[in-house]
C-alpha cells in the first residue's frame, strides 16, 4: 500500500526523500487538471445517460438504471465506498506523515 501511496504522490507531483519535500508545482497543476477533466467528462457522461433515463455502474459502482429498472447490488456499491474511503484516508495519512516528518525536521 505504501508503494501505491508514493505513486500516487509522485503523479501529483510530490517526492519525499533525504527529510525533504519537494513539490513539481507544474506537475501537479497538470495532475489536478487532468483529474478534473477526468470528473468533468464523467459528470457529463452521467447527466447525459440520466437525462436519457439510463445509467450503467453496475461493473464497478453496482448500479444500473433504465426507463424501467434500477438494479443496486449493495454489497458491491458498499465495497466501491468503503475502498473509495481507504484510497482517500491513505492519501490524506501520507500527505499527513510526510508534513509531520517536514516539521521534525526542522
Amino acid at each position: 500500500m505504501q508503494e501505491k501511496n508514493n505513486d500516487l504522490l509522485e503523479k501529483a507531483g510530490v517526492n519525499i526523500g533525504e527529510g525533504k519535500l519537494n513539490i513539481d508545482l507544474n506537475q501537479t497543476r497538470d495532475f489536478f487538471n487532468a483529474l478534473r477533466e477526468t470528473f468533468e467528462s464523467t459528470a457529463q457522461n452521467l447527466q447525459k445517460d440520466l437525462s436519457e433515463g439510463k445509467v450503467d455502474m453496475a461493473e464497478n459502482v453496482g448500479i444500473k438504471i433504465d426507463k424501467e429498472n434500477i438494479n443496486i447490488d449493495l454489497n458491491q456499491t458498499k465495497n466501491f465506498v468503503e475502498d473509495f474511503g481507504k484510497k482517500i484516508e491513505s492519501f490524506l495519512a501520507e500527505l499527513e506523515k510526510s508534513v509531520q516528518n517536514i516539521q521534525v525536521k526542522k
